[in-house]
């Protein structure tokens, strides 16, 4: 992991403020989720999400293929993107690209009402009501390795559930 000098030296952002974008990132409240089908062309949904300490839950409809396919493979990748409007340049807008291992929480664990009491208090009462249709599944995504991009020429790699900020991309 670089220094949070070499942070500064190579990319002009100090540690702190790459942190505080990365933050206000994780915040939102939907992501972006692709899966490679079985026919390995891109399958990709949107989702509400919470945030945990071992990753990143989500709870959603097997109606949907994405879903179908991320049971299938227990793998995906996922962006959460801020919102056109509070880009400052419309090609660099903030961004963290991140790969997940996906694990279906099971109705019967002990987690699983917890989770969705989370996910109401998040997100409002439609998990109240969509909580006990069948279709629908709960996935823990277990964040692996990603890319957070704050504009041109600052993209950094990040590891692990806690997306720490490991080094800044400074050459392709």
């Amino acid at each position: 992991m670089q220094e949070n000098a070499a942070f500064e030296d190579s990319s002009g952002m100090s540690h702190e403020k790459i942190k505080e974008a990365r933050d206000a990132l994780l915040q939102l409240r939907t992501l972006y989720i692709s899966v490679n089908s079985q026919q390995d062309s891109p399958e990709m949904g949107v989702s509400p999400f919470i945030r945990r300490d071992d990753g990143l839950y989500i709870f959603t409809s097997h109606l949907s293929q994405h879903v179908r396919d991320l049971m299938a493979q227990g793998a995906a990748t996922c962006m959460l993107c801020i919102d056109e409007a509070k880009s400052q340049n419309i090609w660099a807008r903030n961004r963290l690209k991140f790969a997940v291992d996906a694990v279906e929480i099971a109705r019967d664990d002990a987690k699983f009402g917890g989770l969705c009491d989370d996910f109401s208090a998040a997100h409002g009462p439609t998990m109240d009501l969509i909580r006990n249709f069948g279709d629908f599944h709960m996935f823990q995504l277990v964040p692996r390795d990603g890319v957070l991009v704050l504009g041109f020429a600052k993209a950094f790699t990040v590891t692990g559930s806690d997306f720490t900020i490991a080094a800044h991309i400074s050459k392709a």
